[in-house]
């Protein structure tokens, strides 16, 4: 596992990551940093978050916190295995040790939270590595190389998310303020209309190309825009915990929904 100090110090094994903006919670400009972090990236990774109300008053102060079915009263979401007898639930598989393949967070519902805070209390003795996947790349590339792909992605209607009362949508749509929006997952709680189940191989390898893995050490932990990136894991083993925060940005930090694409893409071409 790669050490988690020399992660956050810039050593050249995770030169993905290096790139992205870092922060301490423990800095008295943090939120101003995240912030910047947000707005420009969409993502910021953060050190110094090993106590619970340093999470909480660093998302407070950017965020309305959300309370979810799985929550404390303060909107925190501890996230450890349970009980085997809930792990063939496919919605509790965070609460396993399982893979968790890159996806958007509460894409079952009608409006996901726009951010999402996840920061590590105990690291697991192996595995557990964090996968992150900036979809603005993934749309790039997909725009580039597989504009048929793209077309599919993005028609209304062609993908379903959830159970019996889940959403009808798309992977990529576009926002009220002209940008794009990802939401996707690649579970059994994902089907897809057949011009997007024919390309979903490819898209899984398109994902997996675009992954970004970070070893999150104790305290550190990401907070990214849930409608630009995905995030996922690796299966681990040991006594692994992290605390989850999600919810919408404060009205007056305006930060756009979703990304700008690099470039408007290409028709497809027609089979001559």
């Amino acid at each position: 596992m790669v050490n988690a100090d020399e992660q956050f110090a810039g050593g050249d094994q995770m030169p993905d990551v290096d790139g992205l903006p870092h922060v301490d919670l423990r800095d008295p400009d943090s939120t101003a940093r995240i912030l910047s972090g947000l707005t420009r990236h969409g993502i910021t990774i953060f050190q110094g978050g090993i106590e619970r109300d340093n999470l909480l008053y660093a998302a407070r102060s950017l965020i309305r916190i959300r309370e979810h079915r799985d929550s404390d009263s303060d909107g925190v979401t501890t996230i450890a295995q349970r009980l085997a007898s809930e792990d063939g639930k496919t919605s509790l598989a965070g609460f396993t040790d399982r893979e968790l393949l890159p996806h958007t967070e509460g894409s079952a519902v009608c409006r996901p939270p726009r951010v999402l805070m996840l920061a590590c209390l105990r690291p697991a003795q192996t595995g557990g590595r964090s996968h992150l996947v900036d979809g603005r790349d993934l749309y790039d590339e997909i725009a580039r190389a597989e504009p048929a792909i793209l077309a599919a992605l993005s028609t209304p209607r062609s993908a379903y998310f959830g159970g019996g009362s889940g959403h009808l949508g798309a992977v990529f749509q576009q926002t009220t303020e002209g940008r794009i929006a990802v939401r996707l997952r690649l579970d059994e709680l994902a089907r897809f209309a057949p011009m997007v189940a024919l390309y979903i191989d490819r898209l899984r390898a398109l994902v997996q190309q675009q992954i970004i893995p970070v070893d999150l050490g104790e305290g550190h932990g990401y907070i990214l825009l849930n409608d630009r990136w995905l995030h996922g894991r690796t299966r681990f083993t040991g006594d692994r915990m992290m605390l989850r925060i999600i919810g919408d940005p404060m009205s007056t930090y305006a930060l756009p929904s979703g990304f700008c694409p690099a470039e408007a893409p290409q028709p497809a071409k027609r089979a001559t």
